[in-house]
């Protein structure tokens, strides 16, 4: 049995008492998040806890195993302090939390997604740069009483785009496009239990419906997909016909394609984060075995084991 192990820092101090730890990341929410709750009773009131911790204070959250050593699973910084059933719950976000600070008012015209993001960069004091592979323009973007974290998400929304703040570089790129480490697992090895269900691209066909808004005020529309299946609707801000279809594509890949839908349970070895490939090998179903883009990872941690909940995104190969 392995031995489970932790260090968890919260501004200038460390945590002596832990009920656990979940912490969410996805490839489709702006920010990952970790929420880390503490025995009540241990620090007899909240309040104790509020006098030493602020919102903003840095926090840095390892774990694992004591036979294989720890992982920096989250670094970011506390939200807000709460209590649930007396406990005392510490909510944090991810580095996005920098980007919570409000923009000046501004009506932006022709203006590129990369110039974009660079504005609000600029507009929020951060020295930090920009990877986008995108290459939309806007033909009119107004931030009104807005903060840089709702442009991010505006943008998500609207481009579909995986965002996420990496060693100082903001990176925007369209699905799948980065994948990182290939991660391996095995019904007969290393998957504790799963909820999954294999499809087939002919069993649920899906047509997107890309609209943008023209500025005569009419709708464009451009289809992508194949009809007799679900219809999926979604808004484009760019209105070109190869942005249009790009941003159809991007969400056709996401829902459609041959391989396992849902999710495995494992332990905290091996790590796996967003991006990462998932290898899924079955000696039963050898015809169903892939390699799919890990869409999530909500990681589970405490006293009595560590878990990793891996959604799978769609199939790579």
């Amino acid at each position: 049995m392995y031995t489970m192990q932790y260090e968890i820092a919260i501004g200038k101090y460390r945590l002596g008492m832990l009920d656990k730890v979940e912490i969410h990341r996805s490839v489709e929410l702006l920010a990952d998040t970790a929420k880390i709750v503490l025995p009540g009773s241990e620090y007899n009131v909240a309040l104790d806890v509020e006098q030493q911790l602020r919102r903003g204070d840095r926090v840095s959250i390892r774990f694992g195993y004591k036979e294989t050593g720890m992982q920096t699973e989250f670094e970011g910084y506390l939200q807000r302090i709460s209590t649930d059933d007396g406990s005392i719950v510490l909510e944090c976000e991810d580095d996005l939390f920098l980007f919570r600070k409000a923009l000046p008012n501004a009506v932006l015209k022709q203006i590129s997604l990369k110039d974009l993001i660079n504005h609000v960069i600029a507009g929020i004091g951060l020295d930090i740069s920009v990877e986008c592979s995108y290459e939309w323009t806007y033909s009119r973007f107004v931030i009104n009483q807005a903060t840089g974290f709702d442009v991010l998400k505006k943008v998500q929304e609207e481009c579909g785009a995986d965002i996420y703040l990496q060693q100082a570089v903001l990176h925007v790129h369209p699905p799948g496009e980065k994948v990182g480490d290939e991660r391996l697992y095995d019904f007969a090895y290393n998957i504790e239990k799963s909820d999954l269900t294999y499809r087939r691209y002919d069993d649920k066909k899906v047509l997107v419906v890309v609209k943008s808004l023209m500025p005569d005020g009419t709708v464009k529309e451009v289809e992508v997909g194949a009809t007799g299946g679900d219809r999926v609707e979604i808004k484009c801000p760019a209105s070109d016909d190869t942005s249009m279809k790009l941003r159809g594509a991007a969400e056709l890949k996401r829902r459609s394609f041959d391989g396992y839908d849902g999710s495995i349970t494992t332990w905290l070895v091996p790590y796996c984060i967003p991006g990462d490939s998932a290898t899924v090998r079955d000696q039963d179903y050898p015809e169903k075995e892939g390699k799919y883009y890990v869409r999530s990872v909500t990681t589970e941690f405490g006293p009595s084991g560590g878990s990793r909940v891996i959604a799978l995104g769609f199939r790579l190969s």
